[in-house]
Parts: C-alpha cells; structure tokens; sequence
C-alpha cells in the first residue's frame, strides 16, 4: 500500500511536497494505469502493479495450473522441498472475501529518507482503504494520506492531508483491480514469486505461528511497491521473503528490499494479517476533513491508439513538433510547460480551472502510457519523434508489431495503417 502522491505527481509528479512514497504512488497509479488493460479482454493486468510475469506464455501457463490447484486441491510447486505449495496459498487467498494487515515502508535515496506506516483494508465486493502516516526520526507520526479505490464507481479518491485537498481519479475504460499489486496484496505477491525462481526458508516461528518460508531473490520480481522498483528501472537487488501459517495456508508476514539501478531502496514489511474480516460499504466511503480543497475530478485516458494519436496531435499543436521521446516523466514535464500548468500556483486557481489544466495534461499523456503498454505487451514499439516531424507525412512516427505478418504505423501526419513486415521496412529505410 502506498499514500497518495500529492498534486504535482498526481499527474506525474504533481508536488514534492508530500511524502516521497505518496509522490511515488500516485504517479505509478496514474502513470501506469493503463497496464491494467493487458490482464482481461475489458481490461486486463490486474495491475496489478506491473506485469505478474513477463511473458504471455508463462502468464497463461502459470493461471491455467493456479486453477487446476484451486479444483482439485494439488499441491504443486514442491520442487523447493517445501512442505507448503504456493498454489495452495494461492488459492486459499482467492476464498478470502476481506482482509486487512499493516505495513511499514523505508525509501531510501541518496539524499533522503522516508519512513511510512499504513493499514490497508481489501474487500473483493467494495475495494481498497489505505491510510498511512509518515514517521519523522524521533518517532513523532503525522497523517500522510488516505487513498479510496472504488471498484463500482471505477475511480479512485486521494486524500493529501499536508496539503489539506482531494482529488478523484477516473479510468477511461480501465478497471481497479490492477491496484491490489499497488498495495502489497499478498495475493499478487504469491503469484509473482511463483512467476520467478524461489527457494524453501524451512519452518519457523513468527508472531507465535508456526510458519514456512519462501524467498526469491530473482530480478524479475516485480511484486508491490507502487511498481516504484520497476518504474526506476530493472532492480538490481531482489530480496523477498514470505512466510505462510502452515495450518491455514494463508500469509504471516512479507519482507521486500528492493534496490534499483539508480540508487533507491525500497524495503517493506507486511505483518497482522487479519482475513476474513466484517466490512461494509460504509468501511469504504471516503472521509473528506472540513475545510480540504478539491483539485477536481481527473480522467486518465485509456493506453489506446486513437489517444495516442489525439495526444500527439495535441502536443504538436503547441510546440510544432513531436515529442522527441516518449518517456512519461520527460513527456509530463514538457506538456506542463506548454500549456503553463505551474504547480506553485496551482491552488489559486478554481477548481474548474484546475480541472481544465489537469485534463489537457492527461490527454496529451496519451501517448505515453500507449507506448508503456506497447513495451509490457512485448509488441516491439518504436517511436521517432526525435526525427519526424509533422511535416514529414509519410515516415513512420511510430510503429509496433501486431503479428508476424503485419505491424501497425502511425505516420508523421498522424494517419494510421497496417503494413507487411516488407514494406515497414522500406518505410524505415534511411
């Protein structure tokens, strides 16, 4: 779980002035939305926070022999020597209908430290609660955020107590279950770990529970945090440990410590796991202190074709040109300059004003959560924004492969078509 990000990275950063993991979570929530539409024909990934395992082939293997476990009650996965299967656990998750459990999260930078406690409560039927406060070095606690993930409303609600304001997120045609990888659901952490090499920790103790232990330390883990480790880049160090009561097959306590390639440390415990709690939908109506200023309703465009096209065409229409990349970080900080979204003065502004800048914003995002999408479903995109420019009508901007026999390109006056392998190559020719 993690505390929402405040306003500049809501839409990609929006404000460091909040907590560096709310900043984070937000903008991976916001950023990488669109991976939920890879997990179901409507949607898909349940993001499930980043791709569960990388591959199609493994994914569809992995779910289909999940199920078969689930029916028959096989144990499978023993080649560890374990007395515990993880498709057992696996499965026994799924029969839980809520559940809740704490977590306490270190990010380390070179330059800082922040140190979060949180209380996440799931519900299969009403969604996600997460509240969290940061702890300063003297032990002293200060309310971060609370975040509301609303599957029947298809939105979420961020509530950034330092900056006393909310804001609601709506997903254009995504679902909300790709946010249970966001907030360590021990259930995405089973799969992830099944998804990579892992090995038996043997039997312990743990909170008086007998348990048994399992530990990957491979670098495709790609388990909770936010999809943090991820979004810096592929990890250097891996370390995940998960330890299950070996009477009710269910989760005791997770342990993660990441490291990336870019120096973050990301390290965090899950503990008291309580299932099969009582909730109701009241559990999960969002609490807005009085007095909290609304930033407005914002709209995350779905990771498709026709909002790439219309955020090229959006962006071109202020700068004259393309983007020269697409990556979502630079792509947010350039857009923001152009249509004069500053986030200092971002709160003089009406709501409906903030509204109005935030949506520009996102639509010209577009792009970059397509082309995200594009990498995660292994479709070999390729973007030449440094070069093209709209002038240039008929070079590829962007292409990506929809089979064998036939790739998809968006040429330099934004028109679309198929194309066989053969003529994308002549296409490409310097």
């Amino acid at each position: 779980m993690r505390p929402a990000e405040n306003i500049e990275r809501l839409i990609q950063k929006l404000s460091d002035k909040t907590s560096v993991q709310m900043d984070q979570r937000v903008r991976q929530d916001m950023l990488h939305a669109l991976e939920e539409s890879k997990r179901t024909p409507a949607v898909t990934r349940p993001r499930i926070g980043r791709t569960i395992m990388k591959s199609p082939l493994t994914k569809l293997a992995a779910a289909a022999i999940v199920a078969i476990a689930c029916l028959i009650g096989l144990s499978l996965w023993r080649g560890t020597q374990s007395g515990i299967a993880l498709a057992d656990v696996l499965a026994r998750i799924e029969q839980v209908k809520a559940y809740t459990y704490q977590v306490r999260s270190t990010i380390t930078t070179p330059e800082t430290r922040t140190d979060t406690k949180s209380t996440v409560l799931i519900s299969k039927e009403h969604g996600i609660k997460y509240t969290s406060t940061t702890v300063d070095p003297n032990n002293n606690e200060t309310k971060a955020g609370d975040v509301y993930l609303l599957p029947k409303q298809n939105s979420t609600i961020y509530v950034v107590h330092e900056r006393r304001m909310y804001v609601r997120v709506k997903f254009d045609g995504l679902k909300l279950e790709h946010y249970k990888a966001e907030y360590n659901d021990p259930r995405v952490i089973v799969k992830q770990i099944l998804g990579c090499s892992h090995t038996s920790l043997g039997q312990s103790v743990i909170d008086g529970f007998t348990v048994e232990g399992f530990r990957t330390t491979d670098s495709a883990y790609e388990g909770g945090f936010m999809g943090q480790a991820d979004f810096e880049g592929k990890p250097e160090k891996v370390d995940v440990k998960l330890w299950v009561d070996v009477d009710t097959f269910l989760p005791v306590r997770v342990e993660e410590d990441i490291v990336t390639r870019s120096g973050l440390r990301i390290q965090e415990v899950s503990y008291d796991f309580r299932w099969n709690v009582a909730v109701n939908a009241d559990d999960f109506r969002p609490v807005i202190p009085e007095g909290y200023l609304s930033f407005g309703e914002v709209t995350v465009p779905a990771p498709n074709e026709d909002n790439a096209i219309k955020g090229l065409r959006a962006f071109a229409s202020l700068a004259g040109e393309y983007p020269d990349n697409l990556d979502a970080v630079s792509l947010n900080k350039k857009t923001r300059k152009l249509i004069g979204f500053d986030i200092d003065s971002i709160d003089d502004l009406a709501d409906d004003e903030k509204a109005k800048l935030t949506s520009e914003l996102m639509s010209i995002m577009g792009p970059a959560f397509f082309y995200e999408k594009l990498v995660e479903d292994n479709e070999d995109p390729t973007y030449y924004g440094q070069t093209v420019t709209p002038k240039d009508t008929d070079q590829v901007l962007m292409r990506w492969k929809l089979s064998d026999s036939e790739y998809r390109v968006i040429y330099g006056d934004l028109h679309a078509e198929t194309v066989s392998p053969e003529k994308l190559a002549e296409l490409e020719k310097p």
